[in-house]
């Protein structure tokens, strides 16, 4: 289960889904444990509903083994030091879902995946 506007899933198969409500907007993200091998490439969904996302930023976070927490892509193709290129962002507005795609992967990948928004401020 996810916290506050901020949910998960672990590259390492089933399906499961976790959500996080805050007030009336929900955040979703399709919970997966996926094994890919070096090189494959990997699609994470996340949705929110009960607002519309052209009103939030849209983050991509990953927590590794060694528990730090580290910033992939922000919402207007801004990327992390060394996300840049395997690491595709995409934010859809007009179907309030984004996604983080990594192209190749590679050792050192194995984490938690999490999406995030946060409330433009005004």
């Amino acid at each position: 289960m996810c916290s506050a506007l901020l949910c998960g899933a672990v590259l390492s198969s089933g399906s499961l889904t976790a959500w996080a409500v805050t007030g009336q907007v929900a955040l979703e993200q399709h919970i997966r444990e996926v094994a890919v091998r070096e090189g494959d490439g990997v699609t994470f969904q996340c949705s929110m509903s009960g607002d519309r996302m052209n009103s939030y930023d849209m983050f991509w976070y990953r927590q590794g083994p060694r528990h730090s927490l580290d910033w992939i892509y922000r919402e207007g193709d801004a990327y992390g030091e060394g996300f840049q290129g395997r690491f595709k962002g995409t934010v859809l507005i007009s179907q309030n879902r984004a996604t983080l795609q990594i192209q190749a992967a590679k050792q050192g990948d194995e984490a938690v995946y999490y999406c995030v928004i946060s409330e433009q401020m005004q």
